[in-house]
């Protein structure tokens, strides 16, 4: 049998390597020589370290996998993962490989092979065990002159308020305690094969002609970084709402697209198209608009691509990328600044046989492999304009936190892809549209959910791909940021009947619940997490009022909170500072020490915010029933003006008055505790000032020039 020779892998020690790839090639289910040559390497280094455990030559542990393949492949077939080499190096099958070579796996490995649910409980016990122990722990060093049942409460508030605290603790460890992790992937260099035809979705409002020329230079970046793919690449496009179903300037917006469809496929001979849906009437929303949004696009779209008929008005361009199409990367309108290549790249990935979804019993739960992957998500400045302040110390935070990007071919590692075998659903990802289809279609009840990327993630179950990057902005004013996480938050509140055994499908009845035991927590800690900025100010406040030491209550609380984050801090500061300029690194650190006291400063306007987002989903869930999907797109935000500072003291009013309140309340009840709230008071009176300084830029923008055509 031909040994392929790999760059780089001359010498000595290249000798012994080849004759394990030349061995490895014998894989039973013939998937390993179609891997790419990083993947190769892997499963050889996979099998040295086997060798190294069970004191073994590397030809044994070699020889051990595969026949343990080989008689997977006769018992389950040649098509099962089983079958397949890789799952005995690297995944369920480790434990059987271990038992054969009589080697001892790690703690990482044997926590890999647990159920999710069983490390999903274990955690979280752990986790809220160790709040709950920081409440008990309140109670017993201080005297709160409460009666029992306050005294209760007070353990659980102050349980809440430091659940995001051990949060940041465990997410800044992780990292160190877990090994990076390349998930193996097929040899398509030189293109898609027919079985893994990709059509790339952008679903998107036509706001102006501006607009739809900045949507067609997105999808063009999207094609330049992946020209080689040959994949399809498409507009999901809806108007936006309106009164009425047709609307003054319609029609010249859908020529406009159009003719930058038309462009693009004269510019690079095809691949690209135009999808249109046409208003439909929702009487919940009381408006015209395309039926359940981004949701319903999706929905619509994989339905027609497995043969149902067209639900687009109109289908004009490229059609032949987009029918057949196997699987659909759907990103976001502001989604082009991606690893080059990426398209490639993850449908290698999830036509590898350890991802491929296995399904179980009932069809519909997924008990293996993926239906879905995505790239790592990264914060970078727009390059379209000069960034505001907030925009600047985000990304200045985020370059002290980490430093240098690590190398593409080490990426960092996830927990929850570690721990628990899947990852939250963020939004943008690459699936396959037959088994997303079989789960999702008809299972969610019309009108009743606006976040279900965490509802779909959790269903057909997500994968992160942490060497692919896709590199986001962050919302560049304190007013975007707060509108769109009260978004979120409806969204995520609207999801608490999916805690239950079985839900309302599309046509009323009620249906066993598939969502997984890791989408279910992750519904349920995001509603828990609502409560965090209001049990923060409990904690202060009633500490204040309620305890003879308020200044000790105070440190107590604060120490909790900054201490170890600021050993994280110097420690950075410390590894980084020979190597970066020391300008940087103060900008690094002050950045740092801004957005970490911003959950003090608006922590009366996040809970504000949380409390509105509850009481005002759960009126419109269990009463009227109208406006459960109020949705305003950011391309739609971003062409409004920013608020004035007038704005900003308007819509953040509470802070200051809860500021004056609680000053009110301990002059008349404890005022030896004024000294210590005077400084949160007047954090609290200035955070409307500095949402508005925060959101200003310091340079003048400095934009591309717009050129729609001509209609």
């Amino acid at each position: 049998m031909a040994v392929e020779v790999v760059a780089g892998e001359a010498g000595p020690a290249a000798g012994a390597e080849g004759d394990i790839d030349a061995l490895l090639r014998g894989d039973p289910d013939g998937t390993y020589p179609r891997m790419d040559a990083r993947s190769r390497q892997d499963y050889r280094a996979r099998i040295e370290r086997w060798a190294q455990r069970s004191r073994r030559t590397p030809a044994q542990a070699a020889q051990a996998a595969l026949e343990l393949a080989a008689q997977a492949g006769q018992r389950h077939g040649a098509g099962d993962r089983r079958a397949h080499v890789g799952y005995y190096l690297l995944d369920r099958g480790m434990g059987e490989l271990a038992a054969a070579l009589g080697a001892r796996l790690d703690w990482r490995e044997r926590l890999r092979l647990r159920p999710a649910w069983q490390v999903l409980l274990g955690y979280y016990s752990a986790f809220f065990s160790l709040c709950l122990l920081y409440g008990l722990l309140s109670l017993r060093l201080f005297d709160f002159q409460l009666p029992w049942y306050g005294r209760a409460a007070m353990v659980l508030v102050a349980a809440l308020y430091v659940c995001p605290i051990v949060q940041s603790w465990i997410n800044l460890s992780m990292p160190r305690l877990l090994r990076s992790r390349r998930l193996p992937r097929l040899d398509f260099e030189a293109g898609l094969p027919a079985q893994a035809q990709t059509l790339v979705a952008v679903p998107c409002l036509l706001v102006s002609r501006e607009g739809a020329y900045k949507l067609a230079r997105a999808l063009e970046a999207l094609y330049l970084d992946n020209r080689g793919a040959g994949a399809g690449y498409a507009l999901l496009s809806d108007f936006v709402d309106a009164p009425a179903e047709h609307a003054d300037g319609d029609e010249a917006l859908l020529q406009e697209a159009c003719a930058q469809i038309d462009a693009l496929n004269a510019r690079y001979g095809g691949g690209f198209a135009l999808l249109h849906r046409a208003r439909r009437w929702n009487p919940g929303e009381g408006a015209w608009m395309g039926w359940e949004r981004k949701r319903g696009k999706l929905e619509q779209l994989n339905a027609w691509l497995v043969g149902a008929p067209s639900p687009f008005h109109t289908a004009h361009g490229d059609l032949s990328k987009v029918t057949g199409s196997r699987y659909v990367f759907v990103l976001d309108e502001d989604n082009s600044d991606l690893t080059p290549g990426a398209v490639q790249q993850l449908a290698a990935v999830m036509q590898h046989p350890l991802h491929r979804p296995v399904f179980g019993a009932d069809g519909v739960r997924v008990e293996a492999g993926y239906v879905l992957v995505q790239p790592r998500a990264t914060i970078v400045l727009s390059p379209e304009s000069a960034p505001s302040r907030l925009e600047t110390l985000v990304q200045s935070m985020i370059h002290i936190e980490t430093g240098k990007a690590p190398a593409a071919d080490e990426p960092p590692p996830h927990a929850d892809l570690e721990l628990f075998g899947q990852v939250p659903f963020v939004g943008k990802g690459f699936y396959d549209v037959a088994a997303f289809h079989r789960i999702m279609h008809g299972r969610v009840g019309e009108n009743t959910t606006l976040n279900h990327d965490v509802l779909e993630g959790g269903t057909v179950r997500a994968a992160v791909v942490g060497d692919i990057v896709l590199r986001d902005t962050f919302t560049p004013t304190y007013y975007a940021a707060v509108r769109r996480s009260h978004r979120w938050m409806r969204g995520d509140w609207q999801l608490l009947p999916w805690l239950l055994p079985t839900v309302r499908n599309a046509a009323g009845a009620r249906i066993p619940n598939a969502l997984s035991p890791f989408g279910r927590w992750q519904i349920g800690y995001n509603a828990v997490r609502m409560l965090f900025p209001t049990a923060s100010l409990l904690c202060f406040a009633i500490g204040w009022a309620r305890t003879s030491s308020p200044g000790l209550w105070t440190w107590y609380l604060l120490a909790v909170a900054w201490l170890p984050a600021l050993v994280e801090l110097l420690w950075s500061v410390a590894r980084r500072l020979p190597s970066q300029p020391l300008r940087d690194t103060a900008r690094g650190m002050w950045a740092w020490l801004s957005l970490r006291s911003a959950s003090f400063i608006f922590c009366v306007d996040q809970a504000h915010t949380t409390l509105d987002a509850a009481l005002r989903c759960s009126y419109r869930m269990l009463v009227s029933r109208r406006h459960m999907l109020e949705w305003t797109a950011s391309s739609v935000i971003s062409t409004r003006r920013d608020p004035t500072l007038g704005q900003y003291l308007r819509m953040m009013w509470t802070s200051p008055a809860f500021a004056v309140a609680v000053m009110c309340m301990l002059a008349w009840s404890n005022p030896p505790a004024l000294a210590s709230a005077l400084p949160f008071a007047c954090l609290w009176i200035a955070a409307p000032f500095i949402a508005w300084w925060w959101s200003q830029k310091p340079d003048e923008p400095v934009r591309s020039a717009i050129q729609p055509t001509q209609s």
